[in-house]
């Protein structure tokens, strides 16, 4: 069971837990069905990402993932959102970023097939991550606890196979178990405030984006801790994305 099985196993748990504890139930109708199509994205999503950030260079493949923020903020503004001229300036600006940021370094730690792998791989998790905040934001009327654990059964249902028929169970001590736990731990604690968000009338083209600020995080985790180092074209491609997307958010 790899990193993404274990977090998501932990993250099912806390949530049924959580579920039980309210005495709460699993959403139903179109509540569930969006839960589970959330789920299902945000499942293949995540494999995307980690495969992209375990074969690339993490501080390239995470902002690049960054771009599902673009999704729910487009999305948001076909269904009624109105962003400001520097909302949506913003938006183009992350791209830009992105962009950048992807361009192949000239002295790289990694195969040039290894590189445009990982970007590929990130890509395709920005728009699975993206879509999967779009239907989590279409199913919150079914209440958080519930919304998530459906979300975290369909996820789940497929990162859990694929860990196993992949035969890669975790090796070491049992408390080599605990970092990922933790990961799952902190991902049901996003996911209930992001859908809390939403509840309270936050509107999907900026809740999401701001959702999508993790990158933040994994970049500078990754520079100080694993002494990655950026060429220049790449950090400032690094640091446009995020702002861009910083910018959307103001």
């Amino acid at each position: 069971m790899n990193v993404a099985a274990i977090s998501q196993v932990s993250a099912l748990i806390v949530g049924a837990i959580a579920l039980v504890l309210l005495g709460e139930s699993l959403p139903t109708g179109a509540n569930l069905w969006n839960s589970l199509a959330a789920g299902v994205c945000g499942g293949f999503g995540l494999i995307a990402l980690y495969r992209a950030l375990s074969i690339g260079v993490m501080s390239i493949a995470a902002p690049i993932s960054a771009l599902a923020a673009l999704v729910p903020f487009f999305w948001g503004i076909a269904e009624g959102d109105s962003p400001r001229t520097t909302q949506i300036l913003g938006g183009l600006v992350a791209l830009f970023g992105a962009l950048l940021a992807s361009r192949e370094p000239s002295h790289s730690t990694v195969s040039r097939e290894q590189f445009r792998k990982s970007v590929a791989l990130a890509s395709f998790s920005a728009v699975a991550l993206g879509t999967g905040l779009v239907f989590l934001a279409h199913a919150s009327p079914g209440g958080a606890m519930p919304v998530l654990v459906a979300d975290r059964i369909a996820t789940t249902a497929i990162i859990l196979p694929l860990a196993l028929f992949a035969k890669q169970g975790p090796k070491g001590p049992l408390i080599a178990l605990i970092p990922p736990a933790i990961v799952g731990l902190f991902d049901t604690s996003a996911n209930a405030l992001y859908i809390g968000a939403i509840s309270h009338g936050g509107p999907l083209s900026m809740v999401g984006l701001l959702a999508s600020l993790y990158p933040v995080t994994t970049v500078l985790l990754a520079r100080f801790t694993l002494n990655e180092n950026l060429e220049r074209h790449q950090a400032i491609g690094v640091a446009v994305a995020l702002s861009g997307i910083a910018l959307v958010a103001v």
